[in-house]
């Protein structure tokens, strides 16, 4: 630190000497000479590590004051000094030159950084700079307690963004501890109270893949005044491990999220969001997360498909290669889709698609690749 405030200090000086050798006039001496000695002055004290002098000095070349030509660049060297050191103003102004470019190349996550430094410090309208750059996704790490708090703050104050990006920085634990159960009531909200599809479809995402947890059905009374008269719990109870005191053969494992993550799921697909339609068809298709049903599966998958997602796509080749969800095996469908899906950029479906080329006769060749030029035709490619 202490270095790079030389440096900038010895490129803070040669300006004025420079721009004043044999330049000034005889009458303008005076006042040149005494801007330049405040200008030496406040480098001297900026160089030792007088965060107000930084700042100052930072203004001066930022707007030339002190006899100075407006030099953004240098203007920036102080200002992130002076931040870095604590100064709260001058974090602001690093903050505005990396969002603006202005002496830097622009870098939206490097202003987000001084925002969250300008914000740790006090500044009220820095960290809801911060939350805006966060949720817009130009910020690439949370930071710490305080970036959850503040993205807490305005998800409380109803901030749709700010829930769906708190609940995914606690359900996938970027840069924070994994907090499933709160990501779970934060996508819920979203969904209820602002009918948000994408949060549908990650609150039926989150659900399906909860662990699978053990139930006591003799420990559970879902009769309220017999629970209490019983003192045992009301409604469902979940263990985390097979209970220790429950009789053998009682005890089930069971999915808990299973039925409310597919209907959550099944309402995101049918308003038309493709990775919900393509989670459910995969799930059903596979029959591990949810019961198989090959048709339904495979019409979600289409529908996924249709409007070009390349997973889908590939999925459908899957299927139609080996006659699964099908009558019978279909290379000149499987062709097809995988010649969509490696339009799409999925590398894999590239080998598959010229595998199965392999095994075609000539009239199956010619009605894929008809088929796939119509598609195309049809699609605008």
């Amino acid at each position: 630190m202490r270095i790079a405030a030389s440096v900038a200090a010895l490129l803070a000086l040669s300006l004025p000497l420079a721009e004043g050798a044999g330049a000034a006039t005889k009458k303008a001496a005076k006042p040149a000479a005494a801007a330049e000695a405040r200008h030496a002055s406040l480098t001297a004290l900026a160089a030792n590590g007088d965060m107000e002098a930084q700042y100052q000095l930072a203004l001066a070349y930022r707007d030339g004051g002190h006899g100075l030509k407006p030099d953004a660049r240098t203007a920036l060297v102080w200002f992130t000094l002076a931040g870095a050191g604590g100064h709260a103003a001058a974090a602001v102004e690093a903050a505005k030159a990396f969002e603006t470019g202005k002496g830097v190349t622009r870098d939206l996550n490097a202003a987000g950084n001084w925002w969250y430094k300008a914000g740790t410090l006090g500044d009220a309208h820095a960290r809801k700079r911060w939350v805006e750059l966060f949720v817009d996704g130009e910020v690439h790490a949370i930071g710490s307690h305080d970036g959850i708090s503040w993205l807490a703050d305005a998800a409380e104050g109803g901030d749709l963004r700010a829930m769906m990006g708190l609940a995914d920085v606690l359900e996938r634990g970027h840069g924070a501890p994994p907090d499933p159960d709160q990501a779970e009531a934060l996508y819920r909200r979203a969904a209820l109270l602002k009918g948000d599809l994408e949060a549908r479809f990650r609150l039926g995402r989150l659900l399906l893949s909860l662990p699978a947890q053990w139930r006591n059905p003799a420990d559970e009374e879902w009769n309220l005044k017999d629970a209490e008269r019983k003192s045992l719990p009301f409604g469902a109870v979940w263990y985390p491990v097979k209970p220790p005191n429950a009789e053998e053969g009682k005890a089930v494992q069971l999915r808990p999220g299973i039925n409310e993550g597919e209907r959550w799921l099944r309402s995101a697909a049918a308003k038309g969001h493709v990775e919900a339609q393509y989670l459910l068809g995969s799930a059903k298709v596979k029959g591990m997360e949810l019961p198989m049903d090959m048709v339904e599966g495979v019409a979600w998958l289409e529908a996924a498909a249709v409007q070009g997602h390349a997973e889908a796509l590939l999925a459908l080749g899957d299927l139609a290669a080996k006659g699964q969800g099908f009558y019978v095996k279909d290379p000149v469908r499987a062709y097809v889709m995988y010649e969509l899906a490696a339009a799409q950029g999925e590398e894999s479906a590239k080998a598959a698609r010229d595998a199965i080329a392999k095994a075609m006769n000539p009239r199956q060749s010619g009605r894929a690749r008809q088929l796939v030029q119509e598609l195309r035709d049809l699609s605008g490619l």
